[in-house]
C-alpha cells in the first residue's frame, strides 16, 4: 500500500523541478491506457487528460470506480458506477505545496532522442529525492507533448530497494469531450461504504 500511495504521486504530479533542473511540462490533451508496476504491485487504468483536468478509470479490490481531478477547482471526484454514487473531496493544497518544495531532482540528463509508438521522444536520466525520505533514479521516455510513454528506475529507502515501471499505450492525442469529466446525471453521493473502498484513502491524504 505504501508504494501504491507512489503510483499517485506519479500520475497526479506536476512538472517536477528544482531551481534549474525541470522536467518538460504536459501541454496537450491525450487519451491512453497505463499501466503501472511496483514490486508486486501491478495497476492499470485507462486515462483522460483534458485542459487543467483528468479522469483515471481502473478496478481495485474488483470495485470498479473512476476518479476526476479538477485543478482549477481543487477538487477529487470518485465513481462508482455499480451504485450510480459519487463523493468529492478538496485536493489537500497544502500537501501539494510541501510535494512540490520536497521533492528535489538532483540530476537531470538528456541522453538521446528516439521514437517509440510512433511518438518523437527525449529520453532523460533523472535522480531526485522524494517527501518521505526515500531517493528515485529513472529513466523517461517524454514525448514533445510533455507525456512520460515510459518509466523504468528504483526507489531506495531504509526498507530496500524496489523497482518500478510504467508505460503508456495506445496514445492518442485529441481536445477531450468536457462530458467525461462531469458526474453522470442521477448519481447520487456515496454511503460511508463507498468512501472506504478502492484508493479514496490515498488520495485523500494528498
Amino acid at each position: 500500500m505504501k508504494y501504491l500511495k507512489f503510483f499517485f504521486v506519479f500520475f497526479f504530479s506536476f512538472s517536477l523541478n528544482a531551481k534549474t533542473l525541470k522536467l518538460p511540462e504536459v501541454v496537450s490533451e491525450y487519451v491512453c491506457n497505463t499501466k503501472f508496476i511496483m514490486g508486486a504491485t501491478v495497476l492499470e487504468t485507462r486515462t483522460f487528460q483534458g485542459k487543467n483536468k483528468k479522469r483515471i478509470d481502473t478496478v481495485i479490490q474488483n470495485v470498479p470506480q473512476s476518479v476526476i481531478i479538477d485543478y482549477g477547482k481543487q477538487t477529487a471526484t470518485w465513481v462508482w458506477v455499480k451504485t450510480s454514487s459519487y463523493l468529492s473531496v478538496p485536493l489537500k493544497k497544502e500537501n501539494q505545496e510541501n510535494l512540490k518544495k520536497a521533492t528535489n531532482i538532483t540530476r537531470l540528463d538528456k541522453i538521446k532522442s528516439d521514437y517509440i509508438r510512433g511518438f518523437e521522444v527525449d529520453v532523460y536520466k533523472l535522480k531526485l529525492n522524494l517527501p518521505d525520505g526515500t531517493t528515485e533514479e529513472s529513466t523517461r521516455w517524454i514525448t514533445k507533448h510533455g507525456i512520460t510513454l515510459k518509466e523504468v528506475g528504483f526507489i531506495q529507502g531504509k526498507e530496500g530497494k524496489i523497482h518500478f515501471y510504467s508505460e503508456f499505450s495506445n496514445v492518442k492525442i485529441f481536445k477531450q469531450d468536457d462530458r467525461l469529466f462531469e458526474v453522470p446525471e442521477g448519481f447520487k453521493i456515496g454511503s460511508f461504504i463507498n468512501r472506504k473502498s478502492g484508493f479514496y484513502s490515498l488520495i485523500h491524504r494528498m
